[in-house]
């Protein structure tokens, strides 16, 4: 299991490293495909551009945009890395299901390495039952969709329950990791709190955590 859990991308230095060192083959000869359903702006969204930016001067041999609800979603083995771009978990969790790409992607993390940015992280885990909480307690307005109805099992890659962009929550509101302590006691779960710049690295049974440079 090769997986890279981030906040806001792969921006920091450290986490590109760690992801050249995790591709089995010279990045020359590696693939790779951003998946840009999550977010309303598709790969037109400022991540998508700027990711697809840094993995191309990484040296990947070259790296596509992938909208799985509108392509086939066997396009994913094609690639030897899988870049789960964010936007509205919800959403993404739908079309992954709908369009049966949860079988694929757990079959693809024996061998691809899956990057998750945000709401691309957030799928990876084993649930999405808090979000809406989540959503309430940072602000936002509440992303769920009536198509999951209230079924919120997602692909279960990994037992890690990311929560996103935690220093700009922390920065609008000081109390916000009370309340989040809060919701993990209710929901029985440990969260990981990872700002942005931030990332956690999944490799087998190794995890290390990379701090905003």
């Amino acid at each position: 299991m090769k997986l890279i859990l981030t906040s806001d991308g792969i921006g920091n230095e450290i986490a590109q490293r760690k992801l050249a060192e995790m591709v089995d083959m010279p990045l020359s000869s590696c693939s790779g495909c951003i998946v840009t359903t999550a977010s309303s702006k598709k790969q037109h969204s400022e991540t998508a551009l700027e990711t697809k930016a840094v993995l191309e001067r990484m040296g990947f041999a070259a790296i596509d945009f992938l909208d799985i609800e509108y392509e086939d979603s066997a396009k994913l083995k094609d690639y030897g890395l899988i870049y789960l771009n964010g936007g509205n978990p919800f959403y993404l969790l739908n079309q992954l299901r709908s369009r049966e790409c949860i079988p694929i992607l757990r079959q693809l993390a024996v061998q691809a390495v899956i990057v998750g940015t945000s709401a691309g992280a957030m799928v990876l885990a084993h649930s999405l039952a808090h979000v809406n909480e989540l959503d309430v307690i940072a602000g936002y307005r509440p992303m769920d969709i009536e198509e999951l109805n209230k079924d919120y099992e997602a692909v279960g890659l990994t037992d890690i329950t990311v929560i996103p962009h935690y220093n700009r929550f922390i920065d609008k509101d000081p109390d916000f990791e009370n309340k989040l302590g809060q919701l993990e006691d209710k929901w029985k779960m440990s969260f990981e709190r990872v700002n942005d710049g931030e990332a956690v690295i999944v490799n087998g049974l190794a995890i290390e955590r990379i701090h905003a440079s």
